[in-house]
């Protein structure tokens, strides 16, 4: 199983393109350091020092095939280009339909917050927000006085205003219910 990480290590470093790995390759690859793990406890000095030094190896070389592969595949949804997902393995399939669905709707000037898209679908012109800090009074999108405002006060915002407050996480959307 080295080999293999080793050698999954060296090709992805040397191509541009995502080189294929199997499905099941981050958890083989985790049994493997397990195993190691376990060899650590020798009692024999030396052969115990060995074995670290090739567990420790053999982490560094994981997290770089790791990182490596992560930035080909945000490379590829940042140039909005489709990837073949065979080349990747079971867990990189979940990272990669999460961030293309992230980018996609960042891109396309959404929210990434759920609790902001519940604010921003609301047909009230008023949200009931609860604050996390404390804040001075301020003069709401429709002119109005509101505030001041102490940590877990609660208050019924106009919907740009309460919307400003949970984007810079000073409030938080009352009655939050996820879509």
């Amino acid at each position: 199983m080295y080999e293999k990480i080793y050698s999954a290590w060296e090709k992805e470093q040397k191509e541009e393109s995502l080189q294929k790995l199997e499905a099941n390759f981050y958890i083989e690859a985790k049994k493997f350091l397990e195993e190691i793990k376990l060899d650590k406890n020798e009692s024999d000095l030396l052969a115990s020092k060995l074995v670290k030094r090739e567990y420790d190896m053999l982490y560094l070389i994981l997290n770089d095939l790791i990182n490596i592969r992560l930035g080909k595949i945000l490379g590829k949804i940042r140039a909005k280009k489709e990837l073949n997902t065979e080349k990747l393995t079971q867990e990189e399939k979940v990272v990669y339909e999460h961030l293309k669905n992230a980018f996609s709707q960042l891109f396309n000037g959404k929210s990434l917050s759920p609790e902001i898209r519940v604010i921003e679908e609301k047909d009230e012109t008023f949200i009931p927000i609860r604050f996390l800090k404390q804040i001075p009074a301020i003069v709401g999108s429709d002119m109005k006085i509101y505030g001041p405002f102490q940590v877990e006060d609660i208050a019924t915002l106009p919907r740009e205003n309460a919307k400003a407050l949970v984007l810079k996480n000073a409030a938080k959307l009352l009655f939050f219910q996820q879509i």
